[in-house]
């Protein structure tokens, strides 16, 4: 009976390595059919991601050549789409099937509902990814731990991620990584633009430095957020790093409120940021507000999200004197410790000036270094 390799994931946008990664497993195990399986969120939950139909038809274009099936099961069934629940569904109709995932995937595989399920269903092929540890040692100690088999596969993939490449895309550009099929649809049916007129009205308020490193932040806080899955909305890690300096080259009070003590400061753009946001750029959501009123001084008992764009700011990749390039390693090799380290960093920095700190930045560094709290 011939073998299906199923493949599930957002794909919101499919890219170039998806598609590398099925042609190497179905090269690799001799498999001549492919079933692809995009995640459905319900509407109200899918927080900005392009709807299931759209994505169906741009993962029929990247994957043109390797003529897939795209199973809409997720959306059929509605919620609860755990791979232990749906690949039953999807072997019953396929027949023999074998399922495809990257390395980080198995890494994490008992984070996942009911992985000894999941493994006596159906055989997984692992595909390694750069950046990630040699799968072969975590394929053998699933094995031991659920049984079932695990097929590593020789090829290893790059280190793309769906949600960069869609920051990319909200940015206006238009990233190699993706087939040149998607990118027609995307650009032929407006896909990705709803931005484009808040960044427009943002490039007026900021010279073109600036606006670089806006973008340059947007990046690093949508890669810190995907690498260490700190499950912060992609839509609030987006517009909290695009709009964090949208009132540092425009100082006007206009009759906003700011803090007295901000008044005439470096820090005075932070919190007229926020205010500005919410009257120019229509912004509401309180968790943004706070990631830009917050991302110069720090404060202590951070959320989530702030902490996230304070860091992304401070260690955005155009940012290249020292010791920022060895504060952002530290940060991509563990989120928290970067945090840290570049409030200390900071901190020390303006002790060291004689000239007096911010309040928050004072009660921060007490917060997470002094008594270090998390």
């Amino acid at each position: 009976m011939a073998k299906t390799l199923i493949f599930g994931g957002s794909f919101d946008p499919p890219h170039i390595e998806h598609v590398a990664m099925c042609r190497a497993a179905m090269r690799e195990l001799d498999i001549d059919r492919l079933v692809v399986v995009p995640t459905y969120l319900p509407p109200h939950k899918s927080a900005g991601m392009l709807p299931i139909e759209t994505r169906a038809r741009l993962i029929e274009a990247a994957f043109e050549d390797l003529s897939p099936t795209v199973d809409l099961i997720e959306k059929e069934r509605g919620g609860d789409n755990y791979s232990a629940l749906v690949l039953p569904i999807l072997k019953k109709k396929y027949g023999d099937i074998v399922y495809l995932i990257g390395g980080d995937s198995l890494q994490n595989l008992d984070s996942w509902y009911k992985p000894e399920e999941v493994l006596k269903i159906c055989s997984i092929a692992v595909c390694g990814r750069e950046g990630y540890d040699d799968i072969n040692d975590t394929a053998k100690h699933v094995e031991q731990k659920y049984g079932g088999r695990i097929i590593p596969l020789a090829y290893k993939g790059g280190d793309i991620s769906s949600s960069m490449l869609r920051a990319r895309l909200l940015l206006g550009e238009e990233p190699d990584e993706l087939p040149k099929s998607v990118l027609n649809i995307i650009d032929e049916e407006g896909l990705f633009e709803q931005y484009f007129p808040m960044i427009e009205k943002l490039k007026g308020y900021q010279t073109e430095e600036l606006f670089e490193h806006s973008k340059a932040v947007v990046k690093r806080a949508v890669d810190f957020n995907g690498k260490h899955d700190l499950k912060q909305s992609f839509e609030k890690v987006f517009l909290a790093a695009l709009l964090h300096d949208n009132a540092k080259q425009r100082p006007s009070l206009d009759g906003l409120y700011v803090p007295e003590a901000a008044i005439g400061t470096p820090v005075l753009h932070q919190f007229l940021g926020a205010e500005k946001a919410r009257r120019d750029f229509g912004v509401a959501d309180e968790d943004i507000l706070n990631a830009i009123r917050y991302h110069t001084t720090a404060k202590a008992d951070m959320t989530g999200l702030e902490k996230l764009i304070y860091t992304a700011d401070s260690l955005s990749d155009d940012r290249m004197y020292a010791p920022i390039p060895e504060l952002r390693r530290v940060a991509i090799d563990d989120f928290e410790e970067g945090f840290k380290a570049t409030l200390k960093f900071t901190y020390d920095k303006l002790s060291s000036r004689g000239k007096g700190i911010y309040p928050l930045t004072v009660e921060a560094y007490e917060y997470y270094i002094v008594q270090g709290k998390k």
